[in-house]
């Protein structure tokens, strides 16, 4: 039996946290006598985020894919300091399990510390602990935690081949041919093979905030759209008069945010050449991950993208010591993970009105498509000899239903209205953790940090940008975040299902075991999700649910 606090020593402690009674300082409990986990968060700040982003001279440098390069990007989020930006007003005790349960990947619960009386506790991950399993009578086990452990620190370190005791026996582990890494017992010589899972997130911050850090959805209810709050004008609808398909469009818009306000805040990010890319990442998602694509595509897809850059804290950090006197974010790293959105539909500027770049859409200048796609494929397992004749049938398929491919070698679109919509829709506990309000260059606009405080509120959103952390664990779930898209092009937009199924069908190679498995280990970066089926009978039920999806 474990003794519960009585409900006038709960009150007491929720009144010290909040500052209204006094705080003995040497009464807090030691770690090893805390059953849960008390995470408290600043305000955040430069100094709050001293990370260490510099590569050890002890790593060796042996390519991106290979198992010290993941070893060393897990292990450096592992042991990093985040910050999520809310203040320390809730007490201890009172998270439920599932926020303070450990990944599926084993790693050892995160331990806390208390500084100052009015400073805040840094949520910090001790240790590396991969998920390494082991193949057995046709099934994957997971190795202990401590031989995870062991392994972890050996490839982090550059080890590929090395030695290992364990269960009183000793092993040689060689992960130097990648996706065939293998353990061999010394006294027996049998061998079984080897491989890493992923972690989860690398994010240590829990999807949901505690319920009074939450808005209540009545009053969210109460304030309607989040496009119309704050008495925002709405004549940037103007631009939309010529086109009764556009204003249909947005009428959809408005009355999506009226169905969602109560929980969800909404973004909206305008494109055009890069449609196709994301159209095929969302048919590659739904064939290994069952993603809902006939609702909207996907921005991004490569997983490992977002190891070192996992939140909106993370890129806020990255963008002030790295982007901001190169290139913004227009930078390659910046790029890759985040999205240039709006946060509203009425939205007039800064740079951008979204009515009336709806048709035309919005686009850089300076990315190679064709080659990002070609690129995109082959880091999904496709054999480098069918990339070509691959992306070729995805041209010809994307012009068949009106779809604009004159930046992959292909033709216009008959409309000249290449331009679309993507109506994004995040959990408000989930704002701060995927998004952070932008200035034009995604500088940050301090007059509306936190950005959730501002969605929550009455305030007019005609003016002033986001930038979206595009990550594909969260966008990919339908808790986290919702999307719809909107195309200018009528024959597209009406087709687009359509389009999607076929689009699937040219990728059910995918669905074959070893293709598939292959496959997801390029989007993960050379891991497999830790979520990944363990078993054969798993394996093919989870087949049969993504071919469910795409029939």
């Amino acid at each position: 039996r474990v003794a519960l606090p009585s409900c006038k020593e709960m009150a007491l402690r929720f009144a010290q946290k909040l500052g209204c009674a006094p705080t003995n300082r040497d009464a807090v409990a030691e770690p090893s006598k805390q059953h849960r986990l008390d995470i408290v968060v600043c305000k955040s700040t430069s100094s709050d985020l001293e990370l260490d982003l510099h590569d050890d001279p002890g790593w060796v440098p042996s390519g991106p894919a290979s198992p010290q390069a993941i070893a060393r990007r897990m292990f450096k989020a592992s042991t990093a300091k985040f910050d999520s930006g809310f203040r320390a007003d809730f007490p201890e005790g009172d998270l439920d399990d599932s926020e303070v349960s450990a990944t599926s990947s084993g790693m050892s619960a995160a331990t806390t510390a208390l500084e100052s009386p009015n400073s805040v506790e840094t949520l910090q991950v001790p240790a590396f602990i991969p998920r390494v399993q082991f193949r057995k009578c046709g099934f994957w086990r997971d190795l202990a935690v401590q031989e995870a452990r062991e392994i972890g620190e050996r490839l982090a370190k550059g080890d590929a081949r090395f030695h290992i005791s364990a269960r009183g026996q000793d092993y040689f582990l060689d992960f130097s041919h990648e996706g065939h890494a293998m353990q061999q017992n010394m006294a027996t010589g049998k061998t079984r093979r080897l491989r890493i899972l992923a972690a989860g997130s690398n994010d240590p911050w829990e999807s949901q905030q505690p319920l009074w850090n939450q808005p209540c959805p009545r009053e969210q209810w109460r304030l309607g759209p989040q496009s119309l709050r704050g008495d925002a004008p709405q004549n940037s609808l103007r631009h939309l008069k010529n086109s009764w398909h556009a204003q249909v469009c947005f009428r959809d818009f408005e009355e999506r945010e009226r169905e969602y306000c109560r929980e969800w805040a909404s973004f909206y990010h305008a494109y055009s050449h890069a449609a196709l890319i994301y159209e095929v990442q969302a048919a590659i998602a739904s064939v290994l991950f069952g993603f809902k694509a006939e609702y909207a595509p996907l921005p991004r897809l490569l997983m490992h993208d977002f190891y070192d850059i996992p939140n909106a804290g993370m890129l806020i950090h990255r963008f002030n010591s790295d982007f901001a006197e190169s290139k913004r974010d227009h930078h390659a790293a910046f790029r890759k993970v985040a999205l240039s959105t709006m946060c509203s539909f009425t939205a007039k500027g800064p740079e951008m009105c979204l009515a009336k770049v709806f048709t035309s859409g919005y686009s850089c200048k300076d990315v190679p498509f064709r080659g990002v796609l070609e690129n995109l494929l082959q880091s999904c397992g496709i054999p480098s000899e069918r990339v070509v004749s691959l992306a070729d049938a995805v041209v010809a398929l994307a012009e068949r239903h009106g779809l604009d491919t004159s930046k992959f070698g292909g033709k216009a679109c008959e409309s000249g209205k290449p331009g679309h919509a993507l109506q994004i829709f995040i959990r408000r506990s989930l704002v701060d953790r995927l998004s952070y309000a932008a200035k034009p260059y995604g500088y940050v606009d301090e007059d509306r940090m936190p950005l959730s405080a501002w969605l929550n509120g009455d305030n007019p959103n005609t003016h002033g940008q986001a930038r979206v952390v595009a990550h594909p664990e969260h966008f990919m779930q339908a808790g986290h975040v919702r999307m719809f898209v909107a195309s200018a092009d009528p024959t597209f937009h009406r087709k687009r299902g359509d389009f999607q199924r076929e689009l699937c069908r040219l990728f059910k190679d995918l669905q074959e075991p070893d293709q598939r498995e292959h496959a997801a280990t390029g989007i993960y970066g050379g891991v497999l999700p830790a979520w990944w089926p363990s078993s054969e009978r798993a394996r093919l039920a989870a087949k049969r649910r993504v071919r469910a999806s795409i029939v």
